[in-house]
């Protein structure tokens, strides 16, 4: 790994720019490597902005060591089975872990990456060291140590039933919640709500106003399997009206903030405190446990044109890496190729009903400054 570093990384980051320091650190200034302040400083700023959790240099260390011995050291525990190598070779190689993190083998198994609970005297390793031994006095005494999965009994499962495609599942969802006469109100509804429950991201959705885009995310957010989704609305008023038609709908809903913070299936929420750090955290929390399906931004226009406030036009920043859907009713194409522009998005998947009005007639009148009263 060095030789490649030596040979291929540095190279490349002169050839990007020329000014770097022909030194061989990787995170360095000028004249020497970063100190600890400086490397807690970068990393608690970046995990705080990306992750919603304030890690620091010390924090780091125990993840690592955590890290090392469940996917880096385990490689070595796999020998253990065959007793291939004696107990001395054993606690040389767990040994040389811990020298090259710079301590030894006794502190890194008292100090870091210790286990909670009811094993809060002892590290990870030492349970495995105790699991390893435990299972050579099964062997000495000619018993099965820890069968394999497939040679415990279990009771036989019912076979479930496949699971219906996801329009069918759409449709009940829609007769259950609206009356089985309720039906698409276009072809396009019909995709572009097939493609949110899908997964399809990014996802744009631009039909008129009274053609049913709402309804794109909702009728999903009613399925059996359906986690949460979090809508950002640039108006007050317009979250007042999402909250009221959800709760027509039977869907469980709140408007963050309003209430004590919860899990829903509907989370409505406005762009400035969206890209906050609180709610960040709390839908990171609700990511992590897996029940985040989407985040639907709607009237996604005013995104782009409401430059009177600071924090919406950050709004470009802010993403929780899941499935992301944009509808409007007002978005030209021009100011959707500016958009995908300061959003940084490609490949997106759009579903546009045109918006014409053939019985609308106007027109358009010129008046000098001083004709105008």
């Amino acid at each position: 790994m060095l030789g490649l570093y030596l040979r291929d990384v540095i190279p490349f980051r002169h050839m990007v720019n020329p000014e770097t320091p022909r030194h061989g650190f990787l995170f360095a200034d000028k004249d020497k490597p970063w100190g600890t302040d400086v490397i807690t400083k970068v990393l608690t700023t970046e995990t705080e902005a990306r992750i919603a959790f304030r890690l620091t240099w010390s924090e780091y260390r125990h993840i690592a060591k955590a890290i090392d011995r469940k996917f880096i050291r385990g490689e070595d525990a796999d020998l253990d089975d065959d007793d291939d190598l004696d107990d001395d070779s054993e606690d040389d190689l767990s040994a040389v872990h811990d020298l090259m993190q710079a301590h030894s083998r006794h502190t890194g198994d008292q100090k870091y990456a210790q286990m909670s609970g009811i094993t809060r005297q002892l590290s990870s390793e030492s349970i495995d060291l105790f699991r390893n031994v435990s299972d050579r006095w099964q062997r000495w005494f000619k018993l099965v140590s820890r069968q394999p999965r497939d040679d415990i009994y279990e009771p036989e499962k019912k076979t479930q039933a496949p699971e219906e495609p996801i329009e069918t599942q759409l449709v009940k969802a829609m007769h259950d919640r609206f009356g089985r006469s309720n039906n698409w109100r276009s072809a396009e509804q019909k995709e572009a709500t097939i493609a949110v429950a899908t997964g399809v991201s990014p996802l744009f959705i631009t039909f008129p106003t009274g053609f049913g885009k709402s309804f794109c995310f909702l009728l999903p957010a009613m399925l059996k399997r359906a986690g949460s989704t979090i809508l950002i609305v640039p108006l007050v008023a317009l979250a007042e009206d999402m909250l009221k038609r959800c709760q027509d709908a039977r869907i469980d809903c709140i408007i963050y903030g309003r209430t004590p913070a919860r899990m829903a299936k509907v989370i409505i929420v406005i762009p400035e405190t969206a890209i906050g750090k609180q709610f960040t955290h709390f839908a990171n929390e609700i990511k992590l446990l897996g029940k985040l399906d989407r985040i639907v931004w709607d009237e996604v226009h005013k995104m782009g044109t409401d430059t009177y406030r600071p924090k919406i036009m950050e709004s470009c920043n802010w993403t929780l890496g899941t499935q992301e859907v944009f509808i409007t009713a007002t978005s030209p194409p021009y100011l959707h190729t500016q958009f995908k522009r300061r959003w940084k998005i490609q490949d997106e998947r759009m579903i546009r009903i045109p918006n014409q009005k053939p019985r609308v007639c106007y027109n358009v009148h010129v008046f000098e400054d001083d004709d105008f009263e």
